[in-house]
């Protein structure tokens, strides 16, 4: 059996190298080549074939969670123009974004505080999805015009959209819980 590792997240799902993507087709790529190189296919094979079959659906599995998600899928653009990033030390230095995060992440603990906590965790939610959505249109326009480091700011602030959703999710949760 052969798989070529070497190719990009993109080429592995015969996809065009950019940030808008059709997820229905990464989806349906996704599936064929699952169905394709799952191990299950090889229980009769030999151990290379086996080895291989797991690495490919390993491969196969982080491209698609990197393509599916947008900030993931932002980064990995980057990163493929050379543009690197270290998890342990990036994060935005723009001050009035990080105050706004921080106001946000505060509003979100205080919610349940609010006459409709549901209504505000909703509101929340909302700003967050207008914000991430500019931040895209900023990423895709530096990204467009080779401004490395101002894509690369982009996206180190489109991950703390990622956890404030997460955020919200888990207050609304909790929120439910207590009502039962």
């Amino acid at each position: 059996m052969e798989f070529n590792f070497s190719r990009n997240y993109f080429e592995l799902f015969e996809l065009e190298a950019q940030f808008h993507i059709d997820r229905e087709v990464l989806s349906n790529r996704y599936q064929t080549l699952q169905s394709q190189f799952h191990p299950d296919r090889f229980i009769e094979s030999n151990d290379q074939d086996k080895r291989v079959a797991m690495q490919a659906t390993t491969f196969i599995n982080e491209a698609h969670k990197t393509l599916w998600e947008e900030p993931s899928r932002a980064r990995y653009l980057l990163e493929l123009q050379g543009v690197s990033f270290d998890s342990e030390q990036d994060t935005t230095q723009d001050m009035d974004f990080l105050m706004a995060q921080m106001s946000l992440r505060e509003q979100i603990d205080e919610a349940d505080n609010q006459e409709d906590p549901f209504e505000t965790l909703d509101e929340l939610a909302r700003k967050a999805k207008q914000e991430k959505s500019l931040l895209m249109e900023n990423y895709q326009a530096h990204f467009n015009a080779q401004q490395w480091n101002d894509a690369k700011e982009s996206v180190l602030k489109l991950q703390f959209f990622t956890r404030l959703q997460q955020q919200i999710n888990q207050k609304q949760e909790a929120l439910e819980e207590q009502l039962l």
